[in-house]
């Protein structure tokens, strides 16, 4: 395929299931990552994948330097759609709420915005992986007759957030989508591309290739898997926590890659959920705590049945059903998507981290 995607972040773990999907349907994929190390092994892997493919990847140290992106779309001025993945954050020792969450998240977009704006006149479509945090009042996650659906918005401003990690972060995610549409629509008369968003909530499922898992840097759902599949018939609930919404990382991805070839997903925000879609749609299936985790891989792997803790099953739903509720119906219908179930995604993340971690005993 002729087209060229420009994919940033694509190290990252919903990156790499983008990048996965882009090289088997043959597009020409620009890819950025932040370390030489990250370029080698990308290089490598889907090179012996997909042998008939383009990769080109780029380093990128820093993505909210001013003018990070200038030189990719000067080199690759016929790129046609970008993918801009969430950055990776975290609250390291030394940093600050802004320079953990909010400079990553609105200066790398913005940069990426600037760049398309100056040099990308041939992009068509951008597409910016959001977070179910620019959806969810996290004051109200504990409130069933809270709907979160793809017209939601966290109301929290930084002000409000910016002592606290969870409400940093969340507020962050909200203010650069925010950022993305102003851009957009401020600038719209004479850029010549659409914007979509896509806001997961928990992310889970399986890595592309283990060696995602072998680094030891899991993923947050990563490690609820493991943390569940530690526990033993001794341990007593309640297993109430961490709990929330969730959705497969495939379907995340390919939610990333339709709005290349579908223009009515153009202006939109997609917002997947497991177990909903048009066939059998769930409002509940999409809903997990730590005990539905460990009811799913008894239930699934005969192996861990007697190993696993039995908790309270009455408790465990209480707890469920006290979690604000979604509606994501203008997705599955803009779509036509079947969101996988949680126990199919779980079953297909866990598995690889028994595989990996069986390497290790």
């Amino acid at each position: 395929m002729d087209e060229k995607v420009l994919v940033t972040g694509a190290s990252g773990y919903i990156a790499m299931h983008i990048v996965n999907i882009l090289q088997s349907e043959r597009y020409h994929v620009v890819a950025t990552v932040d370390s030489q190390q990250k370029a080698d092994r990308i290089s490598y892997a889907f090179e012996h994948y997909y042998p008939y493919a383009v990769l080109d990847v780029v380093i990128i140290n820093d993505t909210a330097t001013p003018n990070a992106f200038e030189d990719v779309f000067q080199k690759h001025p016929d790129i046609q759609h970008v993918i801009h993945t969430a950055p990776p954050a975290s609250l390291g020792e030394g940093n600050t709420t802004e320079s953990a969450y909010l400079t990553p998240a609105t200066e790398g977009t913005r940069n990426v915005l600037e760049s398309i704006r100056k040099f990308g006149t041939n992009v068509k479509r951008v597409v910016v992986t959001s977070s179910f945090s620019a959806l969810m009042d996290l004051d109200r996650a504990g409130d069933p007759k809270c709907v979160i659906s793809e017209e939601s918005w966290n109301p929290i401003t930084w002000e409000q957030a910016k002592d606290k990690d969870s409400k940093a972060y969340s507020a962050s995610k909200k203010i650069a989508e925010q950022m993305v549409w102003k851009f957009y629509n401020d600038n719209k008369d004479s850029v010549g591309y659409t914007v979509t968003t896509v806001n997961p909530p928990y992310v889970f499922g399986p890595h592309v290739f283990e060696w995602g898992l072998e680094s030891g840097e899991w993923n947050t759902t990563a490690e609820f898997i493991k943390k569940a599949l530690d526990l033993t018939s001794k341990d007593h609930g309640p297993f109430i926590k961490p709990r929330g919404i969730s959705c497969d990382v495939r379907d995340v991805a390919l939610l990333h890659v339709l709005p290349l070839r579908n223009p009515d997903l153009a202006g939109k925000r997609l917002f997947p959920v497991n177990g909903t879609g048009i066939k059998q749609h769930s409002y509940e299936d999409g809903k997990f705590n730590l005990q539905r985790i460990v009811n799913i891989l008894s239930a699934t792997f005969p192996e861990l049945e007697n190993k696993l803790p039995a908790g309270s099953q009455v408790e465990n739903q209480a707890n469920i059903d006290q979690l604000a509720r979604y509606n994501n119906d203008e997705t599955c219908n803009l779509t036509g998507m079947e969101f996988k179930s949680f126990a199919v995604t779980l079953r297909d993340a866990a598995n690889q981290i028994i595989k990996v971690q069986s390497k290790k005993d």
